[in-house]
C-alpha cells in the first residue's frame, strides 16, 4: 500500500510539472492569436497568399493570371494585340478597298468628269465587240462552243484593260509617283503626257511616256498569255506551243504598251483642250466622238500587229 501511494505521488507530481511547463506555453499561444490574426488579415488586405497547399497554390496561380489579365486590359495592350490580328487578317481587303476609294476620289476631285469618261469608254468598247462579234459569227443562238468562249474572253479582256488605261492615266489631285525629293517632300509626277504643268519639261513628259510602258507592257503580255492558255482547250495543240506563246505575248506587250499608252495619252490630251474650250456638253460630245475613233482605231491596229507577228 506505501508503494502504491509513492508510485501515485510521484504520478501526480508529474503530471504537476508537466503541467506547470505546459500552461506558460499555453498563455504564450493564446496571448499571440490576435497578433497571428491581424497578420492573416493584413497579407489578406494585400493579396498575399495564405500558407502553402494544393487549393491555395492553385488559388494563387488563378489570382496571378486574373491580375496579369487585369493589368493587360488596363493599358489596353492585351486587347490592342487582339484587335491587331483580326486587323492583320483584314489588312489585303480592307487596304485595297480604301486604296481604290482613295484613288477614285483623286481622280474626280482632278477631273470631275473621270467617271463619265471611265463609263463612257466600258460601255462603249462593250458595244463594239457585241457588234463585231454578231457581224463576224451570227446571231449567238448559232455560236459554236469555240466562238462563245472567244467572245467572253474578248469583253473580260477588253474590259479590264479599258479600265486599267482609264485609270492610270488619268489625272489625280495628290502627289504621286516620282519619289521624294529635298527636305522629304514627294514631287508630283504626270498622269499623261499632256497633262497641264507649269514645272514640267519634254524630257519628264517622255518620260511619263515611258514609265506607261513600263506599267503597261507586261498587263499586256500577261492578259494575251492568259487569253492563249484559255483559248487553248479550243485551238488544240498549237496554241500550247512555246514559240506562239511568245507571238501572242508580244502581240500583247506591243499592242498595250506601245499603241494603247500612246492612242489614250492623245485622247487625254485632246480631252484636256475640249474642256478648255469648248461647254460641258461639247466636250462631252467631243470626247465621245473622239473615243469611238481611238477604239476603232486600235482594232485596226490590233489586226494589222497579229496579222504581221502571228
Amino acid at each position: 500500500g506505501n508503494r502504491r501511494k509513492e508510485g501515485l505521488g510521484r504520478t501526480m507530481a508529474t503530471i504537476t510539472a508537466q503541467t506547470t511547463k505546459t500552461t506558460p506555453m499555453m498563455v504564450r499561444g493564446a496571448a499571440g492569436l490576435p497578433r497571428l490574426a491581424r497578420r492573416f488579415a493584413a497579407c489578406a488586405s494585400r493579396g498575399a497568399a495564405l500558407p502553402p497547399s494544393r487549393a491555395l497554390g492553385r488559388t494563387k496561380s488563378r489570382d496571378l493570371d486574373a491580375t496579369r489579365a487585369i493589368s493587360l486590359d488596363r493599358d489596353g495592350s492585351g486587347e490592342r494585340r487582339r484587335g491587331d490580328g483580326k486587323a492583320l487578317e483584314m489588312v489585303p481587303l480592307g487596304s485595297a478597298v480604301a486604296a481604290v476609294q482613295q484613288g477614285l476620289a483623286d481622280r474626280v476631285a482632278a477631273d470631275e468628269e473621270f467617271l463619265f469618261k471611265l463609263i463612257w469608254e466600258v460601255l462603249q468598247d462593250q458595244v463594239i465587240i457585241v457588234f463585231t462579234v454578231v457581224a463576224s459569227c451570227g446571231l449567238p443562238s448559232f455560236w459554236t462552243t469555240e466562238q462563245m468562249a472567244n467572245a467572253c474572253l474578248l469583253h473580260a479582256t477588253a474590259f479590264f484593260n479599258d479600265i486599267l488605261l482609264m485609270w492610270f492615266l488619268a489625272a489625280t489631285k495628290s502627289p504621286h509617283s516620282s519619289g521624294a525629293g529635298r527636305g522629304g517632300k514627294k514631287k508630283k509626277g504626270l498622269s499623261h503626257m499632256f497633262e497641264p504643268s507649269a514645272t514640267a519639261t519634254i524630257g519628264d513628259r517622255a518620260k511619263c511616256w515611258v514609265d506607261k510602258f513600263l506599267l503597261y507592257a507586261p498587263l499586256g503580255l500577261a492578259t494575251a498569255l492568259l487569253s492563249s492558255v484559255v483559248m487553248g482547250r479550243f485551238l488544240g495543240p498549237e496554241a500550247s506551243n512555246p514559240l506562239y506563246l511568245c507571238k501572242v505575248g508580244l502581240v500583247g506587250l506591243i499592242h498595250l504598251g506601245v499603241s494603247s499608252n500612246t492612242r489614250y495619252q492623245m485622247i487625254n490630251g485632246a480631252d484636256v483642250l475640249y474642256y478648255r474650250v469648248l461647254d460641258k456638253k461639247a466636250a462631252r460630245s467631243a470626247t465621245i466622238a473622239s473615243r469611238l475613233v481611238n477604239q476603232v482605231a486600235g482594232g485596226k491596229l490590233f489586226l494589222l500587229l497579229s496579222a504581221l507577228i502571228l
